[in-house]
């Protein structure tokens, strides 16, 4: 199975686990933008971090953009925000959990060679993606509608092309 594939299937498995984590959210509850925020600032500080221990931070740079979006977001419509962090969370989430059953030795979904500070940066991606996927599912934005799923969808899809376009020949490290 190529690299893209991989992340085609682990996209699809965001978004599920996106919309289901829409559907237990409570609705009438404060807005869980800020704990959003902060995770997911946590998650591109520690993946820039990855990209310059690494040398590949423009690669980094470019995996980031949709959490940054996301951030941004918060700002503008916080309700909307958790929504479109919910996908970025979950694809993060599966992506480190990917990572660690290799360096387990328990599956090759994604390989590599990683430093001990580049696994302890997955961790720190895993732990900040379950708490805000956990907090958003706590005090979501509540049922589904053709908004949400549009935005949790669209998040997806933007971070895999972000995934994607990280790794083309045309970027440089």
């Amino acid at each position: 199975m190529t690299f893209v594939q991989k992340l085609v299937i682990l996209t699809l498995i965001a978004i599920v686990i996106a919309l289901a984590a829409l559907t237990r959210a409570r609705a009438g509850r404060r807005s869980p933008a800020r704990p959003a925020a902060t995770s997911l600032a946590v998650i591109t500080l520690a993946l820039l971090a990855v990209g310059i221990v690494s040398h590949t931070l423009v690669r980094h740079i470019i995996q980031v953009t949709p959490l940054v979006v996301a951030i941004a977001l918060v700002f503008r419509r916080p309700a909307l925000a958790v929504v479109a962090a919910m996908p970025l969370f979950a694809f993060w989430l599966l992506l480190m959990a990917s990572i660690w059953l290799f360096l387990l030795g328990v599956a090759r979904i994604f390989t590599g060679t990683f430093t001990q500070v580049e696994i302890t940066l997955t961790i720190i991606v895993g732990l900040a993606s379950a708490v805000g996927l956990g907090a958003a599912c706590r005090r979501g934005a509540g049922a589904l509608s053709g908004t949400r799923i549009t935005t949790i969808v669209a998040f997806a899809v933007l971070q895999f092309a972000a995934m994607w376009a990280s790794v083309q020949s045309f970027v440089v490290g």
